[in-house]
């Protein structure tokens, strides 16, 4: 049975009973392309390139720590976009956690046509996912898919990304 907390995980909202569970989550995902000639922009493929993402529900505020890929340019505050997906996850979730801590391992170069963004939107959705009780239940892979292709604003990357 997994572990499950109400204490540090508690969530602000109505999310079933606001239960995370109590451990960190690690979320692996690939680099991708989008840029496949005839299918530009419509066929996208993952590729053996991967970011790792550990995210645990913390009693309050937010520590975001980044190493490799972007390390010295990527915000540590909301504004971070794995951030930014794990809020947009909890909000199709029904409410927030009072706190996160959230490590990213980035190998997935930024700004070269990998799918840098779409990764790390796929991994705060997940994550945010993945650390609610019922959460791939109230947010399916369908939702999931939706929901990321909107925060990119295209669902090509996104969608092989997942």
């Amino acid at each position: 049975m997994t572990a499950r907390t109400k204490v540090a995980g508690e969530m602000t909202g109505g999310v079933a009973g606001g239960v995370v569970l109590g451990r960190p989550v690690t979320v692996r995902v690939p680099a991708t392309s989008a840029n496949l000639g005839p299918g530009f922009d419509a066929l996208g493929l993952a590729l053996s390139l991967y970011d790792d993402v550990v995210v645990r529900v913390a009693d309050e505020g937010l520590f975001v720590d980044v190493a490799g890929e972007g390390a010295d340019t990527v915000p540590r505050t909301r504004r971070h976009l794995v951030v930014r997906a794990l809020h947009a996850g909890f909000d199709a979730l029904g409410g927030q956690p009072r706190g996160l801590e959230v490590v990213c391992a980035n190998r997935i170069p930024h700004s070269r046509g990998l799918g840098s963004s779409a990764a790390a939107i796929v991994a705060g959705l997940t994550a945010a996912r993945a650390l609610v009780l019922g959460g791939a239940d109230t947010l399916d892979d369908d939702a999931l898919l939706t929901l990321a292709a909107e925060l990119e604003g295209h669902p090509d990357n996104v969608a092989a990304c997942l």
